[in-house]
């Protein structure tokens, strides 16, 4: 008889292993692109806060893509996230005008990016207000 851990621990890492999707841009050409629809399949965190109103901030980095971009939750009407390359380039997204489903992730499109170095993140707590929070990555 199998104990319930050794079930699920057996059910792991037994198939067949799945290849992943090779990515379908890199660097200049997933400029602007949804990371959620490009393969960058491997992305680590390179930078990461906590805003004052207590919204999560994260700087993402995909080496095989060598794109990055900042993801964000929870969220609210009317915020909005920036991501900027070392050479100033800038990608923004802002919150939907109607409010987010509870834990609901908003991520920038991407930008180039070969390594975290330079990457910057900023929140806006909302368009059009004065005052931001900004961090790089490594931070």
């Amino acid at each position: 008889m199998l104990a319930p851990a050794a079930v699920i621990h057996a059910s792991y890492g037994t198939g067949p292993a799945v290849a992943a999707r090779p990515p379908i841009c890199r660097l200049r050409s997933c400029e602007g692109r949804d990371p959620l629809t490009t393969a960058c399949e491997d992305p680590v965190t390179v930078g990461s806060r906590t805003a004052a109103d207590g919204t999560r901030l994260e700087i993402r980095l995909s080496p095989s893509c060598q794109a990055g971009w900042v993801r964000s939750w929870p969220t609210h009407r009317g915020f909005r996230i920036e991501v900027t390359s070392p050479e100033g380039h800038a990608r923004a997204a802002t919150a939907p005008t109607a409010l987010p489903t509870v834990g609901e992730m908003v991520t920038t499109p991407m930008i180039a990016a070969a390594h975290a170095t330079g990457l910057r993140c900023c929140y806006y707590l909302a368009v059009g207000q004065p005052g931001r929070e900004c961090f790089n990555a490594g931070s």
